[in-house]
């Protein structure tokens, strides 16, 4: 193993452990943001611990990010930059499986959950379009619409950004491979070459 693929184990095992610690903490956090600010025998619980939809938010994004973190320090661990065999394969079909997962289950499950639980957006009105643009018709946009939207909004877009990612993450490699090594210069900036493109016995003309 050289310097470079140590450095590399070195960083991808440090994000799993770094990941895995945020995660657990933040998800903590999340209990305590959530929980009642009293036990059932009236006993304060977590005191000046801040309570609220968006405490937990913050701490349930911390948690997200920390789960990233491990999938990124797996992928830079096991597969990233090296020669593709079918256990590293199945380790990066699931890392990108789960991160599928989180995008496509995980992250729209909480957005739901935080627009139909601690904000209440049902059917309660949230504008109503001039009569003039809707030739004088009353049409009115409730909340549950707009939390649809903006759920509906999302995925769409995850799964129009992902490919586009992934396409180009492709084209990248593929033009990498495809350029020329850098030719090798001596001491004076003068080409290294072989004589008439044989290798002889190692000599090189400068």
């Amino acid at each position: 193993m050289d310097v470079t693929d140590r450095n590399q184990l070195i960083a991808g095992l440090g994000l799993i452990v770094l990941g895995i610690v945020v995660a657990i903490v933040a998800s903590v956090g999340v209990h305590m943001a959530e929980a009642d600010e009293f036990n059932e025998f009236g006993q304060a619980i977590y005191a000046g611990f801040p309570r609220g939809w968006l405490p937990a938010l913050v701490a349930q994004t911390i948690s997200l990010g920390g789960v990233l973190m491990v999938l990124g320090g797996i992928t830079l661990t096991f597969v990233y930059g090296r020669t593709l065999t079918w256990a590293r394969a199945v380790i990066g079909s699931l890392v990108f499986t789960a991160l599928m997962f989180i995008i496509f289950a995980i992250i729209p499950n909480q957005l739901l959950t935080l627009f139909q639980g601690p904000l209440g957006w049902g059917g309660e009105t949230f504008f109503t379009i001039p009569a003039f643009l809707v030739l004088g018709n009353e049409i009115s946009i409730s909340y549950s619409v707009v939390k649809d939207m903006i759920v509906a909004g999302y995925a769409t877009t995850m799964l129009i950004a992902i490919p586009v990612a992934m396409y180009q993450w492709q084209e990248r490699a593929t033009k990498r491979a495809d350029t020329p090594p850098p030719e090798p210069v001596s001491r004076y900036g003068r080409p290294l070459r072989e004589p008439n493109g044989h290798g002889g016995n190692g000599e090189v003309v400068l």
